[in-house]
C-alpha cells in the first residue's frame, strides 16, 4: 500500500456535534438555504426516514422532534486540524484533500506497523467522535474508494478485483456523461475500464477519458502536502458569554484533543499550559499551569484545569477562552538497577499537578536546603522521576535531641529577666526553668532585607524543650526538641 485515506462520513454534522453540547444521540438535520427552499443536506442516524434533499416541513413529519443546524465553519476547521494531526502520526507526507478527508503518502512506511496504527487510529477517533474510516491503496484515488466502502479499514491488495463491482458514481461522471454511459448498459467502473480508454476518449471526448482514468482508479498530479502544526493553542468566543464551567470544560476538552493531537504528531509534549478567560466586562483572567509531568494525555489536563474553575469566582460572564500548551521534547530516563519506580506514576503527577493548582505551584514538591546559613532555608523542586535507594545509615548516629519544628513558628510573648527569658505565655506557656543562650545568627548583610536573630533553648518548669527565636518581629516558638 502507497497511500492512505482517511475519510469521515457526514463531516459537517459530526463537527457540529462535537462542538455543540447536547446533540449526541438525538435527531439532528443539517440543513442548508432559507425559508422554503431550506432542504436537508446530512441527517444523523438516529432521525428515520430523513433523508438529504427532503424539504424542512417534510422532514419535520416525517421526525417529530428533529432538531435543524446550520453549518458552523468553525467546528468544521478545528474537527479538520483534528483529522490532520492524526494523519501525521502515520506519515510526515499528508494532503487535506477535502472537506472531511485527508490523504497520507505511505511509501517507504513498514506496511504491518502502518496496518496497526491505522487500526489505532479508528479507534481512538471514534473515541473523540469521528466515525473515521480508512482506505489504503496503490493511489489515492483507490485509497479514496476503499474508504467510503468500508466502515473501519479496508487495505486493497488487487486493485482491480477491488475496482470491477463498484458503481460508476463512484468516478462521479457528469449527469451528460452519466445517462450517456446508462444507455449504454455501463453501470460498474468495471464496465467502463474494460472497454479501450482511446475508443472513450473518441467518443466522449477528453472528460471521458479522464472518466475512465478514475473508474481504473489513476490519480492526476501529486499530492499537495501540508505543513504540521507549529503552534499549540486554540481560542474561541461565545455568543452569548457563559457564567457556568460545564460549557468551559465541553469546549476545552475539545480543543485540548485537538492540541493533544498535534503535539503528538510532531512528537512532542506540553509541560505547560497557559489558560485565559476572557470576560465580558472586557478584561481576561490569566492563569499557567506548570505540568509535574510533561505529557499530552487530555484527561490528566482537564482534571487540572477543572479543579481551578471549579474553585474560581468571577465578576463578569466569561466570552471567551484561549488555551496555550508550551511544547517540550519527551523525558527520557534510565532507571538503575537496585531503584524504585512509582506504583501508578499518571496518578501520583496528576495529584500533584492538582495540589498546585490550590496551594500554588511553589508550594508543592520536594524540599531541597538553599546554599545558605540561614535555619530551615529550603525550596521546593520537581520530585525526582525515580525514587532512589535509600541511603545506608552513618556509623556514628547524630547526638543530641531532635528538633521538630513548627511551619510556621508560634509568636508568643516573653517576659525576661534582664536579657535572660523567664516565662513564656501563648500557645505555649510556662515559667522557663533551664534555659541555654542567646545564640547570634545573622546573614544576608548585602542583601536588601538581612536576616538576624536570636535563638534560646529553654526546659519550662512543666516540662518541655523549646527553641525561641527573637527578631526584630518579637518573640516566637520556632520548634519542640524530641
Amino acid at each position: 500500500m502507497n497511500y492512505a485515506v482517511l475519510w469521515v462520513p457526514g463531516f459537517a454534522l459530526c463537527s457540529l456535534q462535537r462542538h455543540e453540547p447536547g446533540l449526541q444521540g438525538k435527531p439532528v438535520a443539517l440543513v442548508t438555504g432559507e425559508g422554503r427552499r431550506a432542504v436537508v443536506v446530512e441527517a444523523t442516524r438516529e432521525a428515520q426516514h430523513v433523508r438529504p434533499g427532503l424539504a424542512v416541513p417534510l422532514a419535520t413529519s416525517r421526525c417529530p422532534g428533529l432538531l435543524f443546524r446550520g453549518r458552523d465553519l468553525v467546528a468544521e476547521q478545528e474537527t479538520m486540524q483534528l483529522l490532520v494531526a492524526s494523519a501525521f502520526t502515520l506519515s510526515p507526507r499528508v494532503e487535506c484533500t477535502s472537506s472531511g478527508c485527508v490523504t497520507v503518502d505511505l511509501k517507504g512506511a513498514d506496511a504491518e506497523r502502518t496496518e496497526a496504527a491505522m487500526r489505532l487510529h479508528v479507534l481512538e477517533l471514534r473515541m473523540l467522535g469521528l466515525p473515521v474510516q480508512i482506505g489504503a491503496g496503490e493511489t489515492p484515488l483507490v485509497a479514496r474508494y476503499a474508504a467510503k466502502v468500508t466502515d473501519s479499514i479496508m487495505i486493497v491488495r488487487d486493485r482491480g478485483g477491488f475496482l470491477q463491482p463498484l458503481p460508476l458514481s463512484f468516478a462521479e461522471p457528469s449527469a451528460r456523461l452519466a445517462e450517456i454511459l446508462e444507455g449504454w448498459g455501463i453501470r460498474t467502473l468495471g464496465a467502463l475500464t474494460t472497454l479501450p480508454k482511446a475508443e472513450i476518449g473518441g467518443r466522449l471526448g477528453p472528460e471521458g477519458a479522464a472518466l475512465w482514468e478514475r473508474a481504473n482508479g489513476e490519480s492526476p498530479g501529486v499530492l499537495t502536502l501540508t505543513e504540521p502544526a507549529k503552534s499549540f493553542a486554540a481560542s474561541w468566543r461565545y455568543e452569548p458569554p457563559v457564567e457556568s464551567v460545564e460549557p468551559l470544560v465541553f469546549k476545552l476538552r475539545r480543543y485540548a484533543e485537538r492540541i493533544a493531537a498535534e503535539l503528538r504528531a510532531v512528537c512532542m509534549v506540553a509541560e505547560e499550559l497557559s489558560l485565559t478567560l476572557l470576560l465580558e466586562d472586557e478584561t481576561d483572567h490569566l492563569r499557567q499551569f506548570r505540568l509535574p509531568e510533561p505529557g499530552a494525555d487530555v484527561d490528566s489536563w482537564l482534571r487540572v484545569l477543572q479543579t481551578h474553575l471549579d474553585s474560581l469566582r468571577l465578576d463578569s460572564r466569561v466570552a471567551g477562552v484561549r488555551l496555550v500548551a508550551k511544547p517540550a521534547r519527551p523525558a527520557q530516563a534510565q532507571g538503575g538497577l537496585f531503584e524504585t519506580g512509582r506504583t501508578d506514576a499518571a496518578s501520583f503527577w496528576e495529584n500533584i499537578a492538582r495540589l498546585a493548582v490550590l496551594v500554588g505551584d511553589d508550594r508543592v514538591g520536594t524540599p531541597v536546603p538553599l546554599d545558605t546559613y540561614a535555619p530551615d532555608a529550603f525550596r521546593m523542586e520537581r520530585p525526582a522521576i525515580v525514587v532512589p535507594a535509600a541511603e545506608a545509615r552513618p556509623v556514628h548516629p547524630p547526638r543530641g535531641g531532635l528538633l521538630r519544628r513548627f511551619r510556621p513558628p508560634l509568636r508568643v510573648r516573653v517576659t525576661c529577666q534582664g536579657s535572660s527569658p523567664v516565662m513564656v505565655e501563648g500557645a505555649v506557656r510556662g515559667d522557663i526553668r533551664a534555659r541555654v543562650g542567646p545564640i547570634r545568627l545573622q546573614g544576608g548583610w548585602w542583601m536588601v532585607a538581612p536576616w538576624a536573630f536570636d535563638t534560646w533553648l529553654v526546659e519550662l518548669v512543666d516540662g518541655g524543650l523549646y527553641q525561641l527565636t527573637h527578631n526584630a518581629a518579637g518573640w516566637a516558638v520556632e520548634g519542640v526538641l524530641d
